[in-house]
């Protein structure tokens, strides 16, 4: 429940960034700023609770302790090895849901039906450095964040050319939603 409150807290926090952030036009005395989106996997909420010192970034020390934590609290019969089940109520507890990625097959690649611990390590030490963008061996809250494009960018004034892009017209013929 922790983590799923946590999820809706990250989201609404991302939304509200994502709306908040300052944009420039006609009206505000400058040409239109591209608009940041940025999107958060549900990976992160594991990475970022692996941070226990507080200082906002994830060491390699940091990562191993926390996997072995995470792999602990998956196998909740002790066995050594996550099944299906067991993944589902990590998945659902650790990530807020398991409908979100990681999905169980990123980590059980043979498709046995089990993940090994060291399946489990292997995925999440791959993801985690996939995040370190500056390749420190550590990884910052900014560098969980992923920008999001936009598939044309945004007009200045849409009420002067009928709201069809850059008064050029509908679409098929140069402007349109899709961009020129």
């Amino acid at each position: 429940m922790k983590v799923q409150s946590l999820a809706a807290f990250v989201g609404g926090a991302l939304l509200l960034y994502a709306c908040a952030t300052p944009e420039q036009g006609p009206h505000r005395g400058g040409p239109l700023a591209p608009v940041q989106r940025a999107l958060l996997s549900a990976d992160a909420l594991v990475f970022v609770s692996f941070d226990t010192d507080g200082d906002l970034r994830i060491t390699q020390a940091e990562l191993e302790t926390g996997i072995a934590r995470e792999f602990a609290r998956a196998d909740s019969n002790h066995d050594g090895s996550i099944s299906p089940l067991e993944y589902q109520a990590w998945a659902a507890s650790a990530l807020g849901g398991d409908s979100l990625p990681p999905f169980r097959l990123d980590f059980d690649r043979n498709v046995d039906n089990v993940i090994t611990q060291k399946e489990f390590h292997d995925e999440l030490a791959a993801r985690f450095h996939s995040y370190d963008a500056n390749n420190d061996g550590a990884v910052t809250r900014d560098e969980f964040l992923r920008d999001i494009g936009q598939v044309r960018a945004p007009t200045q004034n849409r009420q002067d050319d009928g709201g069809f892009g850059r008064g050029e017209g509908r679409r098929g013929r140069g402007g349109g939603p899709y961009g020129g």
